[in-house]
C-alpha cells in the first residue's frame, strides 16, 4: 500500500506537466529499513521511490519543479521549511501530505550551469511502518 500511495503522489505532480516529461525510475530498493530505526533492529521499514523526469529540455526542469510543487500545493500538501528559492535556477522544494505524512522532494540537478539547464527529479518517502504489514503492498 505504501508503494501505491507514493506512486500516486508522483502521478499527481507529473500527470498534468507540460511539457509532459517521461518517469524514469532510479535506485535499486523501493523498500528499505526505516532511516528512524537505523541503530536497531526495530523491524519497520519505509517506502522511497525516485524518479528523473527525462524527454524534455533541460532549460525547463526549473518549470517542472515549479509544476510539481503548484500540483502538491493544490491538494492541501504541506511546505517542509520554506518554499523553493525561484530566483534560484535550479530549486529544490520539500513537503508532505498532513493526512499519513508522506515525504516529497521536486528538485533540480545541474546539467550546464552556463546555460541554466537542469535535470528535475522527484522522490516520495512514506512514513515508517512495521514490515510485513498490509503498508507494505507485499513488497
Amino acid at each position: 500500500m505504501a508503494s501505491l500511495r507514493a506512486q500516486r503522489i508522483v502521478h499527481q505532480a507529473v500527470d498534468g506537466m507540460t511539457p509532459r516529461p517521461t518517469l524514469r525510475r532510479t535506485g535499486l530498493r523501493p523498500v528499505g529499513a526505516c532511516v528512524a530505526d537505523e541503530r536497531s533492529a526495530g523491524g519497520r521499514v519505509q517506502v522511497r521511490v525516485t524518479y528523473q523526469l527525462t524527454g524534455v529540455p533541460g532549460s525547463v526542469a526549473r518549470e517542472l519543479v515549479r509544476q510539481a510543487r503548484d500540483a502538491w500545493v493544490e491538494r492541501g500538501y504541506e511546505f517542509q521549511g520554506k518554499d523553493g528559492d525561484w530566483a534560484d535556477p535550479f530549486p529544490c522544494v520539500s513537503m508532505r501530505t498532513p493526512g499519513d505524512d508522506f515525504w516529497m522532494t521536486a528538485l533540480t540537478g545541474v546539467l550546464d550551469k552556463g546555460k541554466g539547464e537542469g535535470l528535475a527529479a522527484i522522490s516520495v518517502t512514506s512514513p515508517c511502518f512495521a514490515a510485513g504489514s498490509p503498508a507494505s503492498g507485499g513488497s
